[in-house]
């Protein structure tokens, strides 16, 4: 049969004149799945977002519910539903039971300024569109990739929406980490371990490079290259959230890379350059949600992203993506469950030095009875303030006398750790490894002065001694 002939017989449903090689038409989805998402799906993924407050009946017509929802938004309307009865009354629904992390206002009264206010209100907006915009999940997906250690589920679904762009949906079940720990992770990227496997990606850099307001902050994100695909890094921007309504309290945040057209200025931010060898990937969207699970002390974490990848879809082989992606899931997981990782982050919470933590906690509502309850969670009351300077002085006998709960002993006992192993790098010349160990700004700026400037530490207490603080190079001739 000619090919004409053979399409003919294809449309029709002819099997007995098809061709061997002439398979049946695969009807993709708009973003490139094998089916769209229908109105339930949708539903439920808002849902998941943003709890009870937001109308999660989904229009199939229309302006689509995305911008529905943003267009009742701005007019401060939404239509009840079983899920949220009346949920927008005083306010526009999309935004009434959210809070900026660590900030105890709602952002539908406001407590930032209000250039601040409406940005963060644009990007929740922005996170509504892009779950909206999602292609299928679980067996429908392009790419499907399980994954499960120690009772951990990992689910990797990935559609296509174009020959360069990704829609990426990530789904974890009972990750062994309380709500205060997946914050401190990805408020504090500096102190996750990042080894070096044979064989597998290597993410070379994960920091946090520059504050709008404390819930609102930059990341940066290297990857070294790996076999057929280039390297590859992302500057993000990035806004987190506390849900607080009836539905129940979730973290929640949305990021994405600043606008095309400012790639060099953002915000007034000087955009970091592009490494040398790697292709910088524009993140348009990236919305993720971590609530409690139904496993007692655990979460779940559902992440959503819209990227574009520096290659066409179609030299990703999904045989090998389904094949890295248990080797690199069970071998992360451990990194950042395991105790002995947990110190660094412990530590950072326990000094608190804004009282950012604190508002956190408030919050998710934490108190002590659930620090004293809660299997692995990091500090759940604010440290006593007499102890906390103690500890940020290095005057352990002090902080010693203060500690009086099992939790101060604790960190009380991983600051010294903390502090013994930075001396030693110190003393021993490793900079990035004393920068890895540095807690605080102070810290921080300290360890970077002292190896500019070369100085011995000339005080009886060393480098600790918190009346010292060492010149950078230009400040010595102004200093002599």
């Amino acid at each position: 049969l000619g090919l004409r002939e053979i399409l003919v017989a294809a449309d029709l449903g002819d099997a007995p004149t098809r061709s061997p090689r002439c398979y049946p038409r695969t009807y993709m989805g708009a973003c490139g799945s094998k089916r769209a998402p229908n109105v339930e799906e949708r539903s439920e993924r808002l849902h998941e977002f943003f709890g009870a407050t937001i109308d999660c009946e989904v229009r199939p017509s229309g302006l689509g519910s995305a911008e529905a929802v943003a267009q009742d938004a701005e007019h401060g309307k939404a239509a009840p539903s079983a899920a949220a009865p009346a949920a927008a009354e005083g306010g526009p629904c999309v935004f009434e039971g959210m809070q900026p992390a660590g900030i105890n206002a709602r952002l539908s009264q406001g407590a930032l300024s209000p250039e601040d206010l409406e940005i963060q209100r644009t990007e929740l907006k922005e996170a509504a569109k892009l779950i909206d915009s999602m292609g299928a999940r679980g067996e429908e997906a392009a790419i499907l990739a399980p994954a499960e250690k120690d009772g951990c589920k990992y689910e990797l679904a990935i559609n296509w929406e174009s020959s360069h762009v990704a829609l990426v949906t990530q789904k974890m079940q009972a990750v062994p980490l309380s709500m205060l720990e997946c914050v401190a992770l990805v408020r504090e990227p500096d102190l996750i371990p990042l080894p070096k496997w044979p064989g597998l990606p290597r993410i070379e850099r994960i920091a946090l490079v520059h504050e709008f307001t404390p819930n609102n902050v930059v990341y940066h994100v290297s990857i070294e290259p790996w076999g057929p695909f280039p390297g590859c890094d992302s500057v993000c921007c990035a806004v987190g959230f506390v849900r607080t309504d009836e539905s129940g309290k979730a973290c929640v945040g949305f990021a994405r890379s600043p606008p095309e057209d400012e790639q060099e200025v953002h915000r007034g931010w000087s955009v970091l350059p592009k490494q040398k060898r790697r292709t910088r990937m524009q993140v348009d969207g990236c919305a993720w949600v971590v609530a409690p699970s139904a496993e007692e002390g655990k979460v779940d974490v559902t992440i959503f992203m819209k990227t574009r990848i520096p290659i066409p879809h179609w030299l990703v082989p999904p045989a090998l993506v389904r094949w890295v992606t248990p080797k690199v899931f069970r071998r992360i997981l451990p990194l950042l469950t395991a105790d002995k990782n947990k110190e660094p982050f412990r530590a950072r919470v326990a000094a608190d030095d804004r009282g950012w933590y604190t508002a956190v906690k408030k919050q998710l509502g934490l108190d002590v009875a659930d620090e004293d309850t809660a299997a692995g969670s990091l500090a759940a009351s604010p440290p006593d303030e007499g102890f906390a300077a103690a500890i940020r002085s290095y005057d352990w006998d002090a902080a010693e006398r203060l500690a009086t709960t099992a939790q101060q002993k604790a960190d009380l006992s991983d600051s010294r750790k903390r502090v013994k192993a930075l001396e030693a790098a110190v003393a021993a010349g490793r900079q990035q490894d004393a920068l890895a160990l540095a807690i605080s700004p102070v810290e921080e700026r300290k360890v970077r002065n002292y190896f500019k400037s070369k100085l011995a530490a000339s005080s009886p207490r060393g480098f600790f001694d918190p009346a010292a603080d060492y010149p950078t190079p230009r400040d010595v001739p102004a200093a002599a």
